[in-house]
């Protein structure tokens, strides 16, 4: 099999998400563009080119629609609402026609095959309170830390990962098995996306992003933020964004239209993923 060059992916991942676009546009449902992917629109005009992966988030009630009702005859639609053996709490619109992956963090029980993906992540209601908001983000955090060491425990061999994937797959296996050995990936990512469901269910004026939290940034929107989009240029099209992107871009990166170091502009999904083309390319 030929590895997907970086340029490669980007363009596989762009084709998933002019679909993507193009379905929820035409089904009313609400998206914007999240995390890199934004960060890429705004400051790049599409990709950061050290970067490969898109982000897009939806509120609830749309991600909810979006999980029952996304239909292509390209793509696959994994998440919890149609895999019982989702490994995470969000989800992932992915090529399994043309591409494969191999990478030592699995995505699901029975398909850690997927191709080139595009995630999509829920956001929820958060507490007005700000302090009340921090220390739930926290929890959530703990829970996906927990939920994340499950998933490295329940790591298959899978044929074709190179060499240090399989010494991080034996690394986490020998760390994480023995004390996690009455837990599985699915009930973990299952108990994570019920917290979410129960704890953030009734209306507030604020949104977080629970299923996929990061420590090292701050997650606390106004409805609003989400609520009122426009169109920004990514490459050659134009996706859902913030209009208050500066707002939004700030409260996930601080100073973002700073160029981190040189020695930091790394392509970092090599780090636990390889992408190829099937065989019949």
């Amino acid at each position: 099999m030929k590895q997907l060059t970086q340029k490669e992916l980007q363009q596989e991942s762009l084709k998933i998400l002019k679909e993507v676009d193009a379905f929820c546009k035409a089904n009313g449902i609400r998206y914007s563009m999240a995390y890199g992917t934004l960060l890429g629109a705004v400051r790049h005009k599409g990709f950061i080119p050290w970067d490969d992966d898109i982000d897009i988030v939806m509120m609830r009630e749309d991600y909810d629609r979006f999980c029952r009702e996304y239909k292509s005859d390209r793509y696959e639609l994994f998440c919890s609402a149609r895999n019982s053996d989702a490994y995470v709490a969000y989800a992932r619109v992915a090529d399994m026609r043309d591409t494969e992956s191999r990478t030592y963090i699995p995505w699901a029980g029975n398909r850690q095959d997927q191709g080139v993906r595009i995630d999509v992540f829920p956001l929820d209601y958060a507490p007005d309170d700000e302090k009340e908001q921090l220390q739930q983000y926290k929890l959530f955090c703990t829970l996906y830390d927990f939920s994340n060491r499950v998933r490295k425990a329940n790591v298959k061999a899978i044929p074709g990962l190179p060499l240090k994937f399989h010494i991080k797959r034996l690394v986490h296996s020998n760390r994480y098995n023995r004390r996690l050995a009455r837990q599985t990936a699915e009930e973990a990512a299952a108990w994570l996306e019920f917290l979410q469901r129960k704890l953030c269910a009734k209306p507030t004026k604020h949104l977080s992003q629970y299923a996929c939290p990061d420590r090292n940034i701050r997650e606390w929107f106004d409805v609003e933020d989400f609520e009122n989009l426009i169109e920004l240029p990514f490459e050659d099209t134009s996706f859902s964004a913030p209009a208050n992107y500066d707002k939004v871009l700030t409260e996930w990166f601080g100073d973002y239209m700073q160029l981190p170091p040189e020695k930091d502009r790394k392509w970092r999904s090599l780090g636990y993923i390889r992408l190829f083309w099937k065989d019949k390319k």
